[in-house]
């Protein structure tokens, strides 16, 4: 069965005899691990290297998914990875990492100023003393090639987008550490989103020398149980959230209950018609005979309260469904007979005759 393997990036060293007991200890607990030697560090180069360099360099000899630690400048090598190819590495571990920007401090002074006054490092008796007080020991140390490939990585700290990195970070790091300060690691944990972060009290910038059975434990656990990936955000059309917003914010629509609504109108119906018939009592009393501002029985402002109870009175509104008219019937000239001129003389002598005889029974009426 084929054992876990873990990579490891050593820092800024010349040897990496210092890790034996680490990788030891990391073994007895069932990893497998691969030291990869860094050019010009522990490989011979004599090349300029720059940030991008190094990011091909590891990307060429670390496979897809492995699971990588990387110790200082190798955290910076590693970190600058992950922004450039998101997907190579599973997991990444960092453990006291370099690749952190911050404004100049006195170690960066006074590495500037060795520049200039490196001399003083070939005079006997001086050059411990400098090279302590200066904190310039990795530079100082390093072959003419190495010294411009380390002002390459302290310059690469200014671009690199540690909240770009989208790989589960387990961050390892000593309280004790003054070369990459405790604060730093808490600016790592606080840019990438799934990492996690632990401080040991003892522990100073290389633990694998001063702590190396509790480092591998650390190593093995954070291993074993990476941090938790918050996944990807599903992202849905502007359309359908708007619209869903807008069912959320919109207020349910209140109905009004029915058995509320017959109530009213019975109540409504119930009140108009008490004043109806109560309006008909004084509209018959106001029509009695002897009524008058004179008689006490009928109050003097009677109308106008008739007209206040007329206003208060609701009515409702009936249709009246009426016989349609017959249509009126229209008779044509045409299709009335014309009568002749004989026709019409005819009938004149006849109703002369009608009146003749009338007159002649009238008289003989009167001779009787």
């Amino acid at each position: 069965m084929t054992k876990p393997k873990l990579y490891i990036i050593h820092g800024w060293t010349y040897t990496v005899a210092p890790w034996e007991k680490t990788i030891t200890n990391l073994k007895k607990l069932g990893l497998s691990v691969e030291m990869l030697n860094v050019p010009g560090l522990t490989a011979s180069s004599n090349k300029v290297w720059t940030i991008d360099d190094y990011v091909r360099w590891a990307d060429r000899h670390l496979p897809d998914g492995a699971v990588v630690l990387g110790h200082s400048n190798g955290g910076r090598i590693l970190m600058n990875l992950c922004v450039a190819k998101p997907g190579k590495i599973s997991h990444l571990i960092l453990l006291d990492s370099a690749g952190v920007y911050e404004s100049p401090t006195k170690h960066d002074i006074a590495r500037n100023v060795s520049k200039k006054l490196s001399f003083l490092g070939n005079i006997p008796g001086l050059a411990k003393v400098w090279h302590k007080l200066s904190g310039s020991n990795d530079y100082a140390k390093a072959p003419a090639n190495m010294k411009k490939t380390l002002t390459n990585m302290l310059d690469s700290d200014k671009k690199l987008d540690i909240s770009k990195i989208n790989v589960p970070t387990s961050i390892l790091w000593g309280a004790n550490d003054t070369v990459t300060p405790p604060h730093q690691a808490e600016i790592i944990h606080r840019k990438i989103a799934d990492s996690s972060l632990e401080i040991f009290p003892e522990w100073t910038h290389a633990p694998y020398i001063s702590h190396p059975t509790e480092l591998a434990k650390a190593i093995f656990r954070v291993y074993k149980h990476p941090p938790e990936t918050s996944g990807p955000v599903e992202v849905t059309k502007a359309a359908d959230v708007s619209a869903s917003l807008a069912l959320k914010k919109a207020a349910e629509p209140v109905v009004p209950s029915l058995a509320d609504a017959s109530a009213t109108l019975a109540f409504r119906k119930a009140h108009s018609q008490r004043k109806a018939q109560d309006l008909k009592s004084r509209s018959a009393s106001a029509a009695l005979p002897g009524k008058s501002k004179s008689n006490p029985a009928v109050p003097s402002n009677l109308s106008a309260r008739l007209i206040d109870e007329l206003q208060d009175v609701e009515y409702e509104k009936s249709e009246l469904t009426l016989p349609s008219p017959e249509p009126r019937r229209m008779i044509s000239t045409s299709s009335v007979p014309k009568v002749g001129k004989l026709t019409k003389v005819k009938r004149k002598l006849g109703s002369t005759k009608t009146k003749a005889n009338k007159t002649s029974k009238k008289a003989k009426v009167g001779q009787k």
